[in-house]
Order: C-alpha cells, then structure tokens, then sequence
C-alpha cells in the first residue's frame, strides 16, 4: 500500500494511530532525511540517529502535534536535532585533534611537514575563511564573537567554518565523505 496522496490524509491518520501509514512515512522519508543530517554531521551513524529520534518523537507526540507540512516539519525537526547534537560536541579542537593528526607526528611530538601541509591548505582558502578558521581553532574565539569582530552574521561565520573543516578533512582523508555515504548502501 502507498502513502495517502495528501499531507493532510496522512498527518490525519498518524494522528489515528495508523502504524501501517507511519511505517511507509518513515520508509519513503528516511534515505533523504539520513542524507540530509550527514551534511551537518558528517557521521552517518549519527545521522540514523538523529533521524530515527525525530520519527519516534514524531509518533510519541502524534496526536498533541499541529503539522501544517510535513516536508517543513520532518527537515525541521532534523537540523534542529542536528544543530542541537553539535552543540553538545566539544566547541574548541587544536587542528591536531580535528583531524586526528597527533598519531601521525613523530617522536618529538610535532611533524613539522604535516603542519606545513595544513598551513599551506589554510593558505589556500579565502581570506575570510582563512581568518575565521585561525580564529576559531587556533585563537580560541567563539563563532558570535567572530561575527561579532568581523561585521557578519554568525550563520555566515558557521558556514565559513563548515567549508575550512570539509577542505581540511578532503586534503587528509580523501575518502572519508565518500566511504561514510556509501556503507550499508
């Protein structure tokens, strides 16, 4: 059996109890939904998760919750889980700890040709990404407050710092995003 045609056929009958609508809610929105939080994860484990907590809130609130559209509140609710999750992970890691590179370095602790490697990919970004990356990760200073510094919004600042993490974590382990996507596919 498919999904009813409309929203709010199916918000109606999940809010009845309906398992049997809820299960194929669930399995036609879940690949995407998985997609979508890797993209502000970049853990899949974590992604099931996340979505997997949304759809069992979803059915342990069924009949309290007022859904208008439920492509704006399953994506909703995702990011926001997501945004929560990284909120909760540490917000200050050295560029060793980052990138795991501590167990790469040599019997003194410091290689210095792989600093040089992640210097010269800071390097190569953008200005404005360059000081935000070195001002989060090597200065310590918290997203508002860089927003703060700079003139921008703090989306901007998180954004900048999302596209300095991905070039960073592409340089040292190429496969990563690749491999993590494709596992149990």
């Amino acid at each position: 059996m498919e999904l009813p045609r409309s929203e709010k056929e199916i918000i109606r009958l999940i809010a009845r109890s309906d398992e049997h609508v809820f299960e194929q809610l669930f399995r036609s929105w879940y690949a995407r939904l998985t997609l979508f939080a890797f993209k502000f994860l970049s853990d899949r484990q974590e992604a099931e998760s996340i979505v997997q907590m949304v759809f069992i809130k979803y059915w342990e609130k069924r009949k309290e919750l007022k859904i208008e559209s439920l492509n704006s509140y399953l994506m909703t609710a995702v990011r926001n889980s997501c945004l929560n999750e990284l909120k909760r992970r540490p917000h200050f890691y050295s560029v060793e700890e980052q990138f795991n590179l501590a167990d790469e370095t040599d019997d003194d602790g410091f290689d210095e040709e792989l600093m040089e490697k992640v210097q010269a990919a800071i390097d190569e970004m953008p200005p404005q990404r360059q000081k935000i990356f070195k001002m989060s990760r090597f200065e310590g200073v918290k997203y508002k407050e860089i927003a703060s510094r700079l003139g921008i919004s703090p989306k901007t600042v998180e954004a900048q710092m999302g596209k300095a993490l991905k070039t960073l974590r592409e340089m040292f382990n190429p496969r990563s995003t690749k491999k993590s996507l494709g596992q149990g596919n």
